[in-house]
């Protein structure tokens, strides 16, 4: 598994929520951090989530396509969540 070096569970789980991917690459799953932090940019880009949030900070104006922002950012959580339990599981496993 990485390094052999026992790693936080808990600093693994929080460093993936700030961003998908952070709690891999902390654990030294280069791949798999790449892969999540891919996939929620993907999403991101797709269904423009942040700009929408942007925008409504902004200006408070909802997105053009509500559904398109609701999909993404349903997307976006369920990524998070996935690394997030991905992040705490692996640094367990490296304790």
């Amino acid at each position: 598994m990485g390094s052999g070096h026992p790693k936080n569970p808990m600093l693994a789980g929080v460093l993936s929520g700030v961003m998908p991917g952070l709690g891999q690459f902390y654990c030294r799953q280069w791949a798999k951090g790449a892969a999540f932090l891919a996939a929620v940019s993907v999403a991101d880009f797709s269904a423009d989530v942040s700009q929408s949030l942007f925008d409504f900070v902004l200006t408070r104006a909802l997105p053009a396509d509500t559904t398109q922002f609701l999909v993404g950012s349903t997307i976006m959580l369920a990524i998070a969540g996935w690394s997030i339990l991905d992040a705490v599981r692996t640094a367990k496993r490296a304790q």
